[in-house]
């Protein structure tokens, strides 16, 4: 007996072959790449092309959210005062926290782009713009034959002009034309049609309504969670104080964002919402009949003739690799914010808050010294007791007045550091110590004050 007699051979007649029988089970595999994937996947129209695609229960689900990812950070307006404890989804792709060592600092400024045009409104294609159309029409129609709108008609068109230019006047943040994502999507609905090519030549009938069938289920549940981003907008324009914001990580990394308050309002401030073109009620609807569809897809996988099931398996290997690859890939591939402009202006003798430069106190990278660097170039310490970046005593308190009192009189070599070490640092040694220096002194250790608490 060699060696190949201990494997099968070939196709699967004489139960002697491979057996390919739960290739419907590669289908459902890969889910949670695909829920990484979910929001990005269904913000573009190509989520409602009729394709294979690992996982499809992964968008199966009884409801969607309404926000964007958050990230924990402290996120404070060094002017306004506003306090936020997350950190929005896209400006952390604009400058990702998290991958920010422990104490480094950075100045950023964010403006919007010049001779950039709004992005297109949600919807399905042409709806707003024809009943703004048609409702424009019967207006005027009716006008020119000398009859009145009836109250009820103009409310219903006032309604219908106030909401159209509420949307149309919020910023989004569309998704990326060449995005991983949306080349998968095509790619693989190309390939969907191939398949379905190759069982007709193979006439194999089951192989054809089984990808037909899964084609639509990921078809309809696309369209059921097809989904736009939203951001806040100002709605008064009155003049108001700068909209720069301090972002503090829990690694003590600090981040300065010098922008105006229309930016940090989208951005920071405000709250990223999900517009989506379907309605819960139908949304619901849509997804019952998906999972049926999925359901009965699954059975029909399972009952297609080998060379379909060895295409259809080998296929689903291959895009369960293709997502897996494609969130290595940086999220700023799949969002277009061209829209933002970002500048690094971090002053030279701060860039490299977060490494040694000289084997003294003040020059190992501590908080402290990073805390100093985000003061030096705010001029405030509103921001750090409002964010809760410093302890609160009076000797942290004493500290900090004289960091806001040496910022802003320009002298940026002040050694922050050793002054908190000598303002602060009796405050903080522990009672063990006041204990030991008392003896040593011959002071009754019931005579130490205790030492104040951070």
């Amino acid at each position: 007996m060699g060696i190949k007699d201990w494997f099968p051979s070939g196709e699967n007649k004489n139960n002697d072959g491979w057996r390919l029988d739960i290739v419907s089970l590669l289908a459902v595999i890969g889910e949670s790449s695909m829920e990484s994937h979910s929001q990005a996947l269904t913000s573009s129209w190509t989520c409602i092309l009729p394709r294979i695609i690992p996982a499809p229960q992964a968008l199966l689900k009884p409801s969607r959210p309404t926000r964007m990812p958050q990230v924990n950070a402290a996120v404070v307006g060094v002017h306004n005062g506003t306090l936020v404890q997350t950190l929005n989804y896209f400006p952390n792709i604009l400058h990702p926290v998290e991958d920010f060592p422990a104490f480094a600092f950075k100045v950023l400024k964010i403006t919007h782009a010049h001779n950039k045009l709004p992005p297109p409104t949600p919807g399905t294609p042409l709806d707003r713009a024809k009943a703004s159309s048609a409702s424009n029409s019967v207006e005027l129609g009716m006008i020119e034959s000398g009859h009145a709108l009836p109250p009820a008609r103009q409310s219903t068109i006032s309604t219908i002009r106030d909401r159209l230019s509420r949307d149309n006047q919020k910023p989004r943040v569309p998704p990326q034309v060449l995005s991983p994502l949306n080349i998968l999507s095509v790619l693989s609905f190309l390939w969907t049609i191939g398949l379905i090519i190759w069982a007709r030549f193979l006439h194999d009938g089951t192989a054809i309504v089984a990808l037909a069938t899964i084609s639509c289920a990921s078809s309809i549940v696309g369209y059921a969670s097809w989904w736009s981003p939203v951001l806040m907008k100002r709605t008064f324009k009155s003049k108001v104080p700068a909209g720069d914001v301090i972002i503090r990580n829990r690694e003590g990394a600090f981040l300065l964002v010098k922008c105006n308050e229309d930016v940090a309002r989208e951005l920071y401030i405000g709250t990223e919402e999900c517009q989506y073109y379907v309605g819960t009620q139908l949304y619901r609807i849509l997804v019952g009949f998906g999972t049926f569809l999925l359901m009965v897809s699954v059975v029909l996988l399972g009952n297609c003739n080998f060379a379909m099931q060895a295409a259809i398996g080998a296929s689903y290997i291959v895009l369960n690799g293709a997502f897996w690859g494609s969130s290595l890939i940086r999220k700023d591939r799949f969002w277009d914010l061209s829209n933002y402009d970002v500048e690094d202006i971090t002053p030279f003798d701060a860039q490299n808050a977060h490494l040694e430069q000289e084997d003294t106190i003040e020059g190992r990278p501590s908080f402290t010294r990073t805390m100093w660097y985000a003061i030096r170039e705010t001029k405030k310490i509103g921001w750090v007791k409002r964010g809760g970046a410093a302890p609160k005593t009076d000797e942290w308190d004493e500290w900090l007045k004289l960091a806001e009192q040496n910022a802003s009189d320009g002298n940026s070599k002040w050694n922050a550091v050793e002054v908190r070490e000598a303002v602060v640092g009796v405050a903080e040694s522990t009672p063990q110590m006041a204990a030991e220096d008392a003896a040593e002194q011959h002071v009754p250790a019931y005579e130490v004050p205790p030492p104040a608490t951070r």
